[in-house]
């Protein structure tokens, strides 16, 4: 495969303390024909950690964001540490956006009600300075359209996507870009399979969310970048366009993301 590619969604650091070095993950990323990746900041730390990061002199290039997990329950003390993260950054010119955020039923069913204030929170922020979001939801579909919807003017993507094809779509006409991850090549992924398919080339982006999901042949094993292609490959199987005209497209609708233009004017 000798196309370029964007991995917009990845835990370099993560994949380091699981045995993989940050800068050999790099060069091996460059040398598999991955172009930038997009470090993900998860709490405060992380996020100053993916800032850092991205100002220092690298294989390849990497972007970043800052965000506060839904499934961590961050304090507010940590919170108004990551606020003031999404100051310093939001001019740097390696800042994507605000994320994650959003909802995770599955790991923290006994705190809906903060999640979503803090969700609210942080889309009423990346309004204030014209970022996208990186939205994680798990088991909570329906509240996370909900509250999409009524933030008409928030925009950015769904990342790692594990929904069915009809939610796909209402998240698309949000104006959210729909991320497919390493769970998109799985046997029983029928339904990802299927919005993977039927979505329009110009709304689908990929990731590998590394060191986690790895693609098939490498399935429970350690993730990362070099495994994108075989996402990518799965577009291919799965899609009537060419393999040049989705490699093209994926990189126009990256690159549109890290420049922080939504889907809806791109």
């Amino acid at each position: 495969m000798n196309f370029g590619l964007i991995d917009t969604h990845c835990h370099l650091d993560i994949i380091e303390k699981e045995g993989l070095a940050i800068e050999e993950t790099l060069t091996l990323s460059r040398d598999s024909g991955v172009q930038k990746i997009v470090q993900i900041g998860i709490n405060h730390s992380t996020s100053v950690f993916a800032r850092e990061l991205s100002e220092k002199t690298n294989p390849i290039d990497i972007h970043f964001t800052v965000g506060c997990h839904p499934a961590d329950q961050i304090s507010e003390v940590e919170q108004s540490q990551i606020d003031s993260e999404i100051d310093k950054s939001q001019n740097n010119p390696g800042f994507v956006g605000i994320g994650e955020i959003g909802l995770d039923y599955f790991h923290g069913a006994n705190s809906r009600e903060d999640q979503r204030k803090v969700f609210e929170k942080y889309l009423s922020r990346s309004i204030e300075i014209s970022a996208p979001v990186v939205i994680h939801s798990r088991d909570a579909a329906e509240d996370t359209v909900s509250i999409l919807s009524s933030f008409p003017r928030a925009f950015g993507v769904m990342h790692c996507f594990t929904y069915d094809y009809t939610l796909a779509k209402k998240f698309v006409d949000l104006g959210y870009y729909i991320s497919f991850s390493g769970i998109v090549t799985f046997k029983s992924a029928k339904d990802i399979m299927e919005a993977a398919e039927k979505l329009p080339l110009e709304s689908i982006l990929i990731e590998t969310d590394a060191p986690f999901l790895a693609p098939a042949p490498f399935r429970g094993k350690r993730n990362d970048p070099t495994k994108l292609k075989h996402i990518f490959e799965k577009l291919v199987e799965l899609r009537s366009e060419s393999d040049e005209r989705i490699a093209e497209q994926l990189l126009l609708n990256s690159n549109n993301f890290i420049k922080k233009i939504g889907l809806a004017h791109a």
